[in-house]
């Protein structure tokens, strides 16, 4: 469905201003009536100040319309899960830069790409995005929208944006920020199930058994490892950062996590299809709802001040006749 909404409608009551060229058109066929009488010169019909009058109120009107900034809105259903929701928090520290090699995706572009098969998997479930270093910060709330996700995908995530909330001297990851993902309503209230998709390299700080509180139980947890042996950070200048090492615990890291977390296990890259299995049996299937989802997609404004060339066209060619 499309409809055509009004993003200022205020502005209309620029209309209002056409009654000042048209007093002063009044205005100045009065006073040339008096010179007209005085010379003895016969006046023109008043018929031939009609189109003068439609001109000059119809541009006032197109101005008027155009500052009400009207759009173009198309209107489409959407069927979605209210029992059921995800996230997909990504590990944006500074060691996701690493790659296997120059030009090849680092670990960033490759959990993202994972992240998008996943999602279209779930089609009926709201995701969100969310980034985390030692805090987690969303991206986009959770959405059935697959443009709006694609689009917070690979426009919003990305490494240190934002950085950590402090400097630090080691690793700047720190799980404890997945905490807060509960505690402070990412997910919606009335939501029974949670499921929490985590794409990280492992390499963090020191785990903390707070998170057992925080998450077991309390959400389905998957942690995919993006992580290989032969991962380097490349600098802008094609060398090798001989301060970065891919840490080969970084799996007994995450495997731990999982244990205190209530997690199955912990999937690899190559697990695609085990993810896209586990994911669909932590939010199950049920009923859908429909909602209206509405965009915004054609500005008129445009056009309507466009279209003002014809009765300002036409003023100007009537003073020149």
């Amino acid at each position: 469905m499309h409809d055509v909404s009004f993003l200022t409608p205020l502005a209309t009551l620029f209309v209002l201003a056409a009654a000042i060229p048209l007093a002063a058109l009044l205005l100045t066929e009065r006073r040339a009536d008096v010179i007209r009488k005085t010379l003895i010169v016969t006046s023109p019909s008043r018929k031939t100040l009609i189109p003068v009058a439609i001109a000059l109120a119809l541009l006032i009107s197109l101005v008027a319309v155009a500052a009400a900034q009207p759009v173009v809105v198309r209107q489409s259903f959407v069927d979605e899960r209210a029992d059921a929701q995800a996230f997909f928090v990504f590990d944006t520290s500074k060691s996701m830069l690493a790659s296997q090699g120059r030009g090849l995706p680092n670990r960033l572009q490759r959990a993202k790409r994972i992240a998008a098969k996943l999602r279209a998997t779930l089609p009926d479930v709201p995701v969100g995005i969310a980034s985390m270093t030692d805090r987690a910060l969303p991206n986009v709330l959770p959405t059935t929208d697959p443009t709006l996700f694609t689009r917070a995908l690979t426009q919003s995530v990305a490494v240190d944006s934002p950085p950590p909330s402090q400097p630090y001297p080691g690793r700047a990851t720190n799980f404890q920020a997945l905490a807060p993902l509960v505690d402070s309503h990412f997910y919606s209230g009335d939501v029974q199930r949670r499921l929490l998709v985590v794409f990280t390299d492992g390499e963090s700080t020191p785990l903390s058994d707070v998170l057992r509180a925080t998450l077991h139980r309390r959400v389905e947890s998957i942690f995919i490892h993006v992580w290989n042996a032969n991962d380097r950070i490349y600098l802008p200048n094609g060398r090798i950062d001989p301060n970065y090492q891919a840490d080969p615990t970084s799996a007994t890291t995450l495997r731990e996590l999982a244990d205190i977390t209530g997690a199955d296990a912990v999937l690899g890259e190559q697990d695609e299809k085990k993810a896209a299995h586990d994911a669909r049996n932590a939010v199950g299937f049920a009923g859908t709802h429909r909602r209206i989802d509405a965009y915004a997609r054609i500005p008129l404004a445009p056009w309507f001040i466009l279209a003002g060339i014809v009765p300002l066209g036409f003023l100007l060619w009537r003073r020149n006749a």
